[in-house]
């Protein structure tokens, strides 16, 4: 049913909807006959060359929850939020040459595997268990109400219905054709993306009377890059320019937290075709997010706060342009990219949700030793199941006001532990597993008391606090502790410093550093402007 504010499609745009989820389905169908074994199941037969990897994981992590929510959180504070962008890049580049080449080396199916290999049982066993059992259902419920909310705000459906569309087309082209059918659909779903929402923000500043109308029409917080009066700075300790420098610093720590412990975003370097195409690949999903972030989602983000300043709910402000700058024809174009961004992630939940039940659980612990036909379809099964549970964690958010602040909060109680247990474990031979199990241990209870101390808005502060806390136990146990038989330290220092051993190519080195360069542009830029 048609809801007041909804306009009616033409049919044109009905087509186009139409004809992409028939499309999604039909890729599914077609890949199927690649998903023989777990290999081509899971990783795509470990193949995927550095622009697919990239395209993918931005068209996975760029969902309509970004959409919606990161333009929410603009919306709310400001151009501040264009540290996200600034902070992914840099935090992508330290992941990229701490973990990315080791994990990829051994041909793992997960991070977990890798904590296994670099330290002994249970190191990586806790982190298989709290990301399927935990953060997987957190996520995946994430993504069906972010998807939910696009049909329901922008074209008036049911919420329920639009809850039971997305999970079933999502599902079944996933379980049908696995990681080759969710990588060559990211692609496509990439374009989808991008390409109708290139006028949001051309038509928004011409409608706020450019930049300056911009900054002139919004709270003077949300106009600066550099604001001493911030709310998202009044849980520091500190005042003034202090707490400015420690607020980027929580920024960067949530990045390296995310982009260094997220299973689904480290599948696209794991499904690589070798160890530098992986670093590669995460490096250029870098590039296109310091990019297309700003231009996208917060700038447009922000121009709405200038536009309708007294939106009851943030996650209200990009659908509130798209129905007003949208013209008829191009309305339907945006809702089919919004829909690809949402079904990118879930198709890429959902296989990794496999991916680690699968492999790294119900092969190792319950069944090992059965047919690649069994593990296929223990697979597939999970995957409904895993899918029907979802549901409820979509309810949850459709309980929240953003659903962005709530999800970051839940990332940082848990992410900062394994990240930082794989950074230091990646860069510092004399890690031990004691130092790595205390720094799960810790991690998890302090994260939880920091989310209970400081609440869930104060999220880039416990990022910071988090990650800072958890490497230092991680030293100081190891300090004190004897490396385990079974440990296998990476050399990574010593090849750093031989050319003929390192695993960091120097194609990579220069990758990285147009990476950087481009992150540093972006703030430099940003600050000159606002």
């Amino acid at each position: 049913m048609q809801t007041a504010g909804s306009p009616t499609l033409v049919i044109t745009e009905w087509i186009a909807i139409v004809t992409f989820a028939l499309s999604l389905l039909g890729f599914g169908i077609y890949m199927r006959e690649n998903t023989i074994d777990s290999a081509s199941t899971f990783l795509a037969d470990r193949s995927l060359p550095p622009w697919i990897q990239a395209f993918s994981t931005v068209a996975t992590n760029l969902n309509a929850n970004d959409f919606i929510g990161l333009a929410g959180f603009a919306y709310a504070f400001g151009v501040i939020a264009l540290m996200t962008p600034i902070s992914t890049a840099i935090g992508i580049v330290i992941v990229t040459i701490a973990v990315i080449p080791f994990i990829r080396e051994i041909r793992a199916f997960s991070l977990g595997e890798w904590l296994n290999e670099r330290f002994v049982s249970p190191v990586g066993e806790a982190y298989d268990f709290i990301w399927t059992f935990v953060w997987m259902f957190i996520n995946m419920g994430l993504y069906i109400y972010a998807g939910s909310l696009v049909l329901n705000t922008l074209l008036g459906w049911d919420l329920w219905l639009s809850i039971g569309i997305v999970v079933l087309i999502g599902t079944t082209y996933t379980l049908l054709g696995g990681f080759g059918a969710v990588a060559g659909s990211d692609t496509i779903q990439f374009v989808l993306m991008f390409v109708p929402l290139a006028l949001v923000l051309p038509m928004t500043l011409d409608m706020v009377g450019g930049v300056s109308g911009l900054v002139d029409g919004i709270e003077s917080y949300q106009g600066t890059m550099t604001p001493s009066d911030h709310p998202l700075i009044a849980d520091f300790p500190f005042g003034g320019p202090v707490a400015v420098v420690l607020l980027y610093l929580g920024f960067l720590a949530q990045s390296i937290a995310y982009w260094g412990a997220e299973s689904q975003i480290l599948q696209r370097p794991l499904a690589a075709e070798s160890s530098e195409s992986a670093q590669l690949g995460f490096l250029y999903t870098g590039i296109w997010y310091a990019v297309l972030v700003p231009l996208f989602i917060l700038l447009p983000g922000v121009a709405a706060a200038a536009l309708y300043p007294d939106l009851a709910v943030s996650d209200e402000a990009m659908p509130m342009l798209i129905r007003d700058i949208m013209p008829p024809g191009l309305y339907g174009v945006v809702i089919v990219g919004l829909l690809a961004g949402v079904l990118s992630s879930v198709d890429s939940q959902l296989n990794n949700f496999q991916t680690l039940l699968t492999e790294r659980i119900y092969r190792r612990h319950v069944a090992p030793d059965r047919s690649a036909e069994h593990y296929v379809t223990v697979s597939r099964i999970a995957g409904v199941l895993f899918m029907a549970i979802a549901v409820s964690m979509a309810y949850y958010f459709s309980l929240q006001d953003s659903m962005y602040l709530v999800a970051q909060s839940l990332l940082v109680t848990i992410m900062p532990t394994f990240a930082a247990i794989a950074i230091v474990g990646g860069i510092w031979d004399r890690a031990t597993t004691a130092g790595a199990l205390g720094g799960i241990v810790f991690g998890i209870v302090f994260s939880v008391f920091l989310g209970f101390q400081l609440g869930h808005d104060a999220t880039y502060i416990r990022s910071l606090y988090s990650l800072i806390a958890i490497v230092a136990v991680i030293c100081v146990v190891s300090v004190f502790t004897t490396p385990r038989s079974g440990e296998t330290p990476t050399a990574f220092l010593s090849s750093v410093q031989d050319e003929t051993v390192t695993t960091v190519s120097s194609t990579v080195k220069h990758a990285a550093v147009v990476t950087t360069a481009l992150a540093a542009l972006t703030f430099v830029g940003a600050t000159i402007i606002f």
